[in-house]
């Protein structure tokens, strides 16, 4: 309970009767706070030079100055008297009364407190959550500032992780495993960051078919508007017909987009869609495959292949905890590994896959490019597709840090299941969102 008076009595003692006074004090001082409206006090033994007399000082806390005059008239002159009778005249006292500090400073000269945790702040920041002290509404130029600062200061953890990651294969996961973690992301999260940058710059990346299929099964592509010049001759209308014509054959050729492959569709809805098969877990879903194959060739799979993109990261959440445990039956001898450094290195190799899937989209992208030059990109996309296997191997022996010859070994093992685990939960993807569709 917070006073508002303080009253203070500082007596200065002869030396004969300091120890005597120092005995008598505490049972004074707690009569005196039996008054009313008396709340507290305390007794401060002050330094003195030497050969001048010695101090005590004694401060109440008072709830109010009515309670302090009730005091001052009823019972002060016989808490002063008894003080006299005893030490008579080698005890010299002063009294004041003022107010508490907190009571007379300015609100702006509190100490401020933590926005976050409500602690007092006595510099930059909190010394209980360690919030800054100085917070505001930040202007754009603070958010840009902030931002570039976090992504590309050389000194940010994030960007530490990506060059680390990129530059020096399986560097990454074996400073983690030998604990050292402060300086790089947490492996899951900087896998979840990458992975959603990536599909978002899938989405972000123009659609490059130019093909698709009408209402008869037949190829259609996409059209095109030529604008001549109005009077030109019908030699130049020609000539630029089969310009168009050609362009868009070699657009047709570098997607690997195959017209006899629209001519061999199903053109019957009804009879196509027929789901003849005798497995058992396909014979009890036969009935919603036959819808979800009806609205497939509705729409061209449009909605199929949406659906199959959302799924298809969190599958990938699934898969990466299942392979990190069959490479655990790869490592089971000494030195044996722990299943958390397997999950580790797949976290961080995934996060490249996908960093170098985004980089190869963009290259892929500008290939199309009708630009001088701009063609080589598609060699730096096969270049990169090139390097990703020697990645994966050069991360598991800098990781693991066995000879090239079991590293390769496990590699080419671990590959060929890898692949065949990925294909059937693919497919287990695929026919759930097929399913989704009904």
């Amino acid at each position: 309970m917070s006073s508002k008076l303080i009253y203070e009595v500082e007596c200065q003692l002869d030396p004969d009767i300091v120890a005597d006074y120092d005995a008598w004090l505490p049972g004074h001082v707690r009569d005196v706070l039996a008054s009313a409206g008396f709340l507290g006090a305390s007794i401060d033994s002050t330094e003195t030079p030497s050969g001048e007399r010695q101090r005590r000082r004694i401060r109440y806390r008072v709830e109010s100055v009515a309670a302090l005059d009730q005091y001052l008239e009823n019972e002060a002159t016989r808490f002063r008297t008894e003080t006299a009778e005893r030490f008579g005249g080698r005890v010299q006292c002063e009294r004041r009364v003022y107010k508490p500090r907190e009571e007379i400073l300015p609100a702006a000269l509190e100490p401020p407190h933590c926005l976050n945790c409500g602690a007092p702040v006595s510099g930059k920041h909190c010394h209980d959550c360690g919030q800054a002290s100085d917070l505001h509404v930040l202007s754009m130029r603070e958010v840009a500032g902030d931002v570039s600062h976090s992504l590309l200061h050389l000194d940010s953890r994030a960007w530490q992780t990506i060059k680390l990651l990129v530059l020096k294969p399986g560097e990454l996961t074996r400073e983690f495993i030998a604990g050292r973690h402060q300086s790089y992301l947490p492996p899951f999260r900087f896998y979840l960051a990458i992975s959603i940058l990536f599909f978002a710059l899938s989405a972000l990346l123009p659609d490059k078919d130019l093909v698709h299929l009408d209402d008869d099964g037949q190829t259609v592509i996409a059209p095109v508007t030529i604008e001549l010049p109005e009077g030109a001759p019908g030699a130049v209308a020609e000539q630029a017909a089969a310009t168009a014509s050609v362009r868009i054959r070699e657009k047709l050729a570098r997607a690997s987009i195959d017209s006899t492959l629209a001519q061999d569709l199903p053109k019957s809805e009804g009879k196509d869609c027929d789901v003849n098969l005798t497995l058992p877990l396909i014979g009890s879903i036969r009935e919603p495959l036959r819808r979800a194959c009806e609205r497939i060739r509705a729409d061209g799979g449009k909605r199929l292949l949406e659906h199959f993109a959302d799924t298809a990261p969190r599958l990938m959440f699934l898969f990466l905890p299942l392979m990190a445990a069959v490479t655990q039956l790869f490592y089971w001898r000494r030195p044996r590994r722990l299943y958390a450094e397997h999950l580790v290195l797949f976290l961080h190799s995934h996060a490249f896959v996908y960093l170098l899937l985004a980089a190869t989209a963009v290259t892929i992208a500008l290939s199309t490019i009708e630009v001088p030059l701009f063609g080589l990109f598609g060699f730096l996309t096969l270049a990169l597709y090139a390097y990703l296997p020697y990645y994966i191997y050069r991360s598991m022996r800098v990781a693991y840090g066995e000879s090239r010859s079991r590293t390769l070994l496990k590699f080419t093992a671990l590959g060929t299941i890898y692949l065949i685990l990925l294909g059937v939960t693919m497919f287990a993807g695929l026919v759930y969102s097929a399913l989704a569709l009904t």
